[in-house]
């Protein structure tokens, strides 16, 4: 809103300075108090004082000539620019300044000048200005207490009494009195705790050095029962309690009401409950680090840990550690998790990829930072729920946080947020980062950066209230080959680190390459998870979620079956679901048209297929058999053979037959139960029911059973996790459960649902079409073949041995 005075200010100030210094820059005259106003007075005021690089800042030079050329402004200055340029300070102030352009220091200039005076907290009835209030006068800072912007009526007192007690030394600069915990307040502070140190003009700088440290430690301590007298302690302490957000009296004495506020503080920031305040107290009220010697129990690093740095972290104390999900070189490494755990430690996952220039921060990098945070999540195992925090490693300044820092926030949360993902979003950053992120609703907790405590953010503002993690400093911790560099944490009871019930087991597999053998992740299951989130993001997306979801897996599957087993027959066995006649009945043929379309903008962006080489068995197989067994579910007892395995190992048998009756036609010498045991589920070459073949029929229906029933919502991603993490454990454990949850563990039932296959008419045209011409098992010979009935009689009965002779030798029975 316009102040007419203020308009008034800015066409004296322009009028009479503008041409006079090539230096004066015009403001803008619109009538409202800012800072170009009040640099465009600073440089008015340079001009007086025969300054000719005029600058914004009311810097030594200018205080240097003020003091030597006016001594301060009072009713004896000569009448002048001085005068007027103080009455239009005044205004833009909100003091009244009386006529703008009047030049001599009349009385109500002088009642305008003791009333700010006295609001600063000066004892004072003289009204002149010296140089320390004129530096001030040209500033921003109030001294009312300005609820726009949360301030106190205990702040501003601790403010004015700063003022007030030591604006006589040479280097404490008048401070705002608006209620404001700022980083000029902090400053000011530390000022005075350095004066009550003794400290000389000259000496003390405002900074928590090694001389202030040794000082507090030495003579800093308060307690109940201390009372101020020659050194002011108690009450400095109380202000410092104050500018956290305290509220004890602000007194000098030290009684109950102050212990409470300390006990409550150092509760807060975990520091030993010794109702005093020592030098670890003082130094978390003063400082971002605290006392960065004081035990933590919480480390983050960007190295990849090992058993033995695992060993030495947790002999040094420490019980948790920050790792980063993100940058091949400093990220979570295979086995790595595991090795946390088994070493008795939990993990808190971070995402940083740069973050550490305000270049970095926008809403659309956030988005995509977000997506890839909750992808690699899932590929670690990390459960839903769990906090992930995102980096702010720069010093953002207010308006940083605002134009970007929240922005990327918001983007942050869209993305971890991404195809259902069920993911908290956490911040890492200085305090006014963190406090900022929160309060806008866009962060559940809170990771402070403590080690740099002269970022702006830092100074002039306390912990988070949501803080989980302090960080205060860097150290090298163990020696030799397992001493590990990590930044040292606190951690705070909000903390909610991962121990092993909160990540899922995930298969990690070792490589050979060039003679050396390193731990590496499971690609197949990484790329198969991949797909499950990026159709997952398809689905969420389109807008008909609820409806479509049940098409998950089988996107995911005909992805991974289309370019291996997509014939004709293939397409009648196990069409698109949403072709199905009675799928189209219940989602109804419009969603069913969009649900073809969201195949097909699935297929068209999906990141590819897994590696060659990545799963030991065959990848389109695996899919097309898991895909009949969805179509056309396990209907069947143990002991007979349900359409759905046809896809699987029941077809396998029978072009496996076949391959045996043409060899039986050329060599009339061979026999079922060797030809089979050299070929059914082995690396024998032409077999056309190898190992590969066996691996794929087993685990199809292991996936199967994993991801229907009352598992119809489970990505088939997960069900993979499941099977590959046991099957790396023990690789016979996939034969073993196969045998059981399809076969109820009997041989018997395994050769009767074999002899049910080729002798069940239902199937008689799919066998046919894959015996290709070749007798069943048992029927006479053609072609002349001469057969024995002994041999007829027992060939079925050996098929059927040698299938469950093979899955029982798998599974170690």
């Amino acid at each position: 809103m316009t102040d007419q005075q203020v308009l008034l200010a800015q066409k004296w100030v322009n009028s009479t300075y503008t041409g006079v210094s090539p230096g004066y820059v015009p403001v803008e005259e619109d009538g409202i108090t800012g800072w170009r106003t009040v640099w465009a007075l600073t440089r008015a005021l340079q001009i007086e004082l025969s300054i000719t690089a005029l600058s914004d800042n009311f810097g030594a030079t200018t205080e240097s000539r003020f003091t030597s050329m006016i001594g301060s402004i009072s009713p004896s200055t000569p009448s002048g620019n001085v005068v007027r340029i103080l009455r239009a300070a005044l205004w833009c102030k909100g003091y009244p300044g009386g006529t703008v352009g009047n030049g001599t220091f009349d009385d109500q200039l002088a009642a305008s000048c003791v009333s700010m005076k006295r609001d600063m907290g000066l004892s004072t009835s003289a009204p002149d200005i010296s140089a320390k209030l004129m530096k001030s006068i040209l500033t921003m800072d109030g001294y009312v207490t300005s609820t726009w912007y949360g301030g106190t009526a205990r702040i501003r007192q601790a403010q004015q009494w700063l003022n007030e007690t030591y604006l006589h030394r040479k280097d404490f600069y008048v401070v705002p009195c608006d209620g404001v915990f700022s980083r000029d307040v902090q400053k000011a502070l530390m000022f005075a705790i350095q004066y009550e140190l003794g400290m000389a003009d000259g000496v003390a700088n405002g900074t928590f050095g090694p001389g202030t440290q040794s000082g507090l430690k030495a003579s800093g301590t308060v307690g109940t029962g201390s009372v101020d007298g020659a050194k002011r302690f108690v009450r400095l302490f109380q202000a410092a309690l104050i500018f956290n957000a305290y509220t004890p009296p602000f007194d000098g004495t030290f009684l109950a009401s102050t212990k409470d506020e300390v006990l409550e503080f150092q509760e807060f920031t975990q520091l030993p409950s010794t109702g005093r305040g020592d030098y670890a107290t003082w130094a978390s009220l003063l400082v971002s680090t605290g006392d960065p010697d004081r035990r933590g129990t919480v480390a983050d690093t960007n190295k990849p840990l090992t058993p033995g740095t695992v060993a030495t972290l947790y002999d040094a104390g420490y019980r948790a550690v920050g790792r980063y999900l993100s940058v091949a070189s400093k990220r979570i490494a295979p086995f790595e998790i595991r090795t946390i755990h088994q070493g008795g430690l939990k993990f808190f996952p971070v995402f940083q990829e740069f973050a550490n220039a305000p270049q970095y921060f926008s809403k659309e990098i956030g988005v995509n930072q977000g997506k890839l945070a909750q992808l690699r999540a899932r590929q670690l195992g990390i459960a839903p729920g769990a906090v992930i925090y995102f980096s702010v490693d720069f010093d953002a300044t207010g308006g940083d946080i605002e134009g970007l820092v929240i922005p990327y926030f918001e983007g942050v949360r869209l993305g971890l947020g991404w195809a259902g993902a069920d993911y908290r979003v956490g911040v890492y950053g200085a305090r006014n980062v963190c406090q900022k992120v929160s309060q806008a609703g866009l962060a559940v907790s809170s990771w402070s950066s403590g080690i740099p405590r002269g970022w702006s953010g830092n100074l002039g503002f306390s912990l988070p209230d949501n803080w989980a993690y302090d960080q205060i400093q860097t150290l090298t911790v163990g020696s030799g080959t397992n001493a590990i560099t990590i930044d040292k944490n606190i951690g705070s009871p909000r903390a909610e680190p991962l121990g092993a019930a909160d990540v899922l087991p995930t298969p990690d597999r070792m490589v050979t390459t060039g003679g050396t053998t390193a731990p590496a992740f499971d690609d197949f299951f990484w790329q198969t998870t991949s797909l499950c989130w990026e159709a997952e993001g398809v689905l969420e997306q389109s807008g008909i979620e609820l409806l479509v979801r049940p098409l998950l897996n089988d996107f995911v599957l005909h992805y991974l079956q289309k370019d291996g087993y997509w014939d004709t027959e293939w397409k009648i066995y196990t069409p698109l679901k949403e072709t199905i006649a009675s799928f189209v009945t219940v989602i109804g043929p419009v969603v069913a048209g969009q649900a073809t379309e969201l195949r097909s903008s699935f297929y068209s962006s999906a990141s590819g297929l897994p590696p060659e080489g990545s799963y030991e068995g065959d990848i389109p197989h695996l899919a097309a058999s898991t895909r009949a067994y969805m179509m056309w579910m396990d209907v069947s007892t143990a002991d007979r053979t349900s359409v759905g395995d046809l896809g699987g190992w029941a077809l396998d048998l029978v072009t496996l037959w076949a391959q045996y009756a043409e060899a039986r036609w050329h060599e009339p010498t061979v026999r079922v139960s060797s030809w089979f045991a050299e070929r059914l589920g082995t690396t024998a070459e032409g077999s056309t029911f190898g190992s590969a073949d066996l691996v794929s029929d087993v685990d199809a229906y292991l996936v199967y059973r994993r991801i229907s029933g009352t598992n119809l919502q489970r990505p088939v991603s997960d069900a993979l996790r499941e099977i590959r993490v046991a099957a790396q454990t023990d690789p016979r454990w996939r034969y073993r459960t196969f045998l059981d949850e399809r076969f109820d563990g009997s041989a018997a039932n395994v050769r009767s649902a074999v002899r049910d296959l080729f002798e069940n008419h239902l199937f008689r045209f799919p066998v046919n079409r894959k015996i290709d011409g070749h007798r069943r098992p048992g029927e006479e010979g053609i072609n002349g073949e001469l057969i024995t009935q002994d041999e007829l009689d027992a060939e079925m009965d050996a098929v059927g041995r040698a299938f469950s002779d093979r899955l029982f030798l798998e599974a170690g029975r």
